[in-house]
């Protein structure tokens, strides 16, 4: 029996799509995704020269995703690949996590003193971001969270050369009424002065003030009130199912957190990236995968059109991949053109 059809096309954005995608990012209220009508509008149109290999400077390269409802050609989902993050002009900034043992003889006592110390890097990894669902779509049984967290992989591990070796994944903290954040409350303004969302907002485009007014000496955890302490390093619930759906595709947390908000980073090399490692090309080839043999794909084609991937059931035949003539009809491809598909567990 033919499997359904897929509910949605995963495509690169446009500027066409700016009032839809401003909608999403103001949903989530997100400073990943520009919220700022104008600041998107540039943010999408860079992501049109990154898609056209017109960006050479990897930290100046953004795209941007969209999943787009077929039926309703409605916008219902975005996330993003930052090219690079970090340079000796703007570093990457973060406070790692490690320990400090002590031990007396006389006490026969032995502590482990957790502790917080700013980093930066200026040679920093490619970045993930960006992710939004709307909500109205979050329990779709087609599992549009990982198809649109997923088609960014798939993306990179077709060109290698666009992005750097690591890539880094910051996950969102808690969140709390109003701009706020707990952790930034009970250290960040005493250092700088700024609220969250100012100092937030100010380092995507200045970052000199982290380097000049973060204090080098480390921060002892156990110094900080218990609720602070409990939320270094911690997700919010709504960002749990996209925390999984990386920790699915090989990402880990690095003992690393924001120096805004603590929420974690999480990353590792593209090599380790399940989704890189079960990419592969092959050739289009129209008809009704048997069931036994057939397999859930992220499939994606890329050509003059720009990119769209769809998720659909498919078949393996040596260099031939087997699809419905549906779904090479939403992609706009034909049998013989090249496909890019990555198992979808």
């Amino acid at each position: 029996m033919p499997s359904a059809p897929p509910s949605f096309l995963l495509r690169q954005a446009g500027p066409r799509d700016h009032r839809q995608i401003l909608h999403l990012a103001r949903e989530l209220n997100s400073t990943s995704l520009p919220t700022d009508s104008a600041e998107l509008a540039d943010s999408l149109q860079r992501s049109a020269k990154s898609f056209a290999g017109k960006i050479r400077r990897r930290a100046d390269a953004v795209y941007i995703f969209c999943a787009e409802e077929i039926k309703r050609r409605r916008v219902v989902a975005a996330s993003m690949i930052i090219g690079k993050h970090g340079t000796p002009s703007s570093p990457h900034y973060y406070f790692e996590m490690d320990f400090d043992e002590r031990y007396s003889h006389t006490l026969r006592r032995m502590f482990r003193h957790e502790y917080l110390r700013l980093r930066h890097s200026m040679d920093g990894p490619s970045e993930i971001g960006g992710l939004i669902v709307s909500e109205a779509m979050r329990r779709h049984p087609e599992r549009l969270g990982k198809q649109i967290s997923w088609v960014r992989f798939q993306y990179i591990a077709r060109h290698r050369t666009r992005f750097e070796k690591r890539l880094l994944a910051e996950m969102l903290p808690p969140t709390e009424a109003g701009e706020g954040n707990q952790f930034w409350d009970h250290y960040g303004r005493h250092v700088t002065g700024l609220s969250y969302r100012d100092a937030d907002r100010l380092s995507m485009h200045d970052k000199e003030f982290i380097r000049t007014l973060f204090p080098d000496a480390p921060i002892y955890t156990l110094m900080l009130p218990d609720e602070i302490r409990s939320s270094i390093g911690a997700v919010g619930d709504k960002t749990r199912g996209a925390l999984k759906i990386l920790e699915q595709a090989g990402m880990r947390f690095l003992n690393q957190i924001d120096p805004f908000d603590g929420g974690p980073y999480y990353g590792c090399t593209i090599e380790e990236l399940l989704p890189i490692k079960s990419y592969a090309t092959y050739r289009a080839a129209g008809a009704e995968p048997s069931e036994d043999q057939s397999e859930r794909f992220l499939i994606a084609r890329e050509d003059v059109l720009g990119y769209r991937a769809v998720v659909a059931e498919a078949a393996v035949q040596g260099r031939r991949l087997i699809v419905p003539h549906e779904i090479l009809d939403i992609l706009q491809t034909k049998t013989g053109d090249r496909l890019d598909a990555v198992p979808l567990p």
